[in-house]
């Protein structure tokens, strides 16, 4: 795969996660977060696997190894979603889809912080803009700041370590969607427990559109955008393919205006802008590929 495929590749995994937003307030309508992130990977996990059985046969030749590596990617990225779902019940999906992606900033500093990377002022200058532009987004008023963009923002930072694991074991990945189907199963298997917490547990809806929420959550976000995230972060580098990644916040932003009437102020959009910005700067200063990055694979 070439690096131009790639980027093609994750810019249409952006598009299908920056509708998940959309599809997630859909969900919610009838589910409680817990049971929307349930109903979603028991799709991805059970579909996805039938899927790589009729196009490949059964495997378990390395069933175990792929399960075991699989753990920590499908732990993080149950955790990520939880937090990202639990956020859209108190904000709003345009909001959401901007704090999930200060990950592209926080994914080089971590890199530099636990994995000695090269870094310098001019990362910390990004991040100190990025900064600015949330508090802007929040009206440059922390009152603004609501519960929901606190989970959010802890979502982003669970979603870099997830964006740095993949592509850490990405090249010892055998096949990236059987990989992805067994953190489906994991992201299943953390979740579950969590809906004994509740008194009552949902199974039907009297509208269709949150089951259409929850299938284009376990086709479209999980199944295809994760199944590429990991495929193509075997050519790209980790703060390249967050980059990419970042084209869900304005694909966000456009399904939720079109399709749920939400808005921002001129003052907030610029806000989002500077993020977007800080974002652009981010990717010109790091390898395109890791054949030219300096981190340790």
């Amino acid at each position: 795969m070439t690096k131009h495929r790639a980027a093609l590749e994750l810019i249409f995994a952006g598009t299908l996660w920056g509708f998940g937003f959309v599809a997630t307030v859909w969900a919610l309508r009838a589910f409680t977060p817990t049971e929307t992130l349930v109903y979603r990977f028991i799709i991805a996990s059970v579909f996805g696997e039938i899927l790589y059985i009729l196009f490949r046969g059964v495997n378990f030749t390395t069933i175990r190894e792929e399960l075991l590596r699989a753990l920590p990617a499908g732990l993080l990225l149950g955790g990520m979603l939880l937090l990202q779902t639990i956020g859209l019940q108190f904000t709003t999906a345009t909001k959401s889809g901007f704090l999930t992606s200060l990950y592209v900033i926080i994914v080089p500093l971590f890199n530099a912080w636990f994995f000695k990377a090269a870094t310098g002022w001019k990362n910390y200058a990004l991040v100190a803009l990025a900064l600015i532009g949330t508090f802007i987004l929040m009206d440059a008023n922390l009152q603004g700041l609501n519960v929901g963009d606190i989970w959010t923002i802890g979502c982003s930072v669970i979603a870099a370590l997830h964006i740095i694991y993949i592509g850490r074991i990405s090249n010892r990945v055998g096949n990236a969607f059987r990989f992805n189907n067994f953190q489906s199963i994991w992201c299943l298997i953390l979740l579950t427990p969590l809906l004994l917490t509740q008194d009552k547990v949902t199974t039907s809806s009297e509208h269709w559109q949150p089951w259409i929420g929850v299938l284009c959550l376990g086709i479209g976000s999980s199944i295809i955008a994760f199944y590429l995230q990991i495929r193509t972060q075997k050519i790209l580098s980790d703060s390249t393919a967050s980059m990419l990644f970042l084209l869900e916040s304005p694909f966000a932003a456009i399904f939720g205006y079109i399709i749920l009437s939400e808005r921002l102020t001129l003052f907030q959009m610029s806000g989002a802008l500077m993020i977007l910005v800080a974002s652009v700067i981010q990717i010109l200063l790091e390898p395109a590929s890791k054949t030219t990055g300096t981190k340790p694979q």
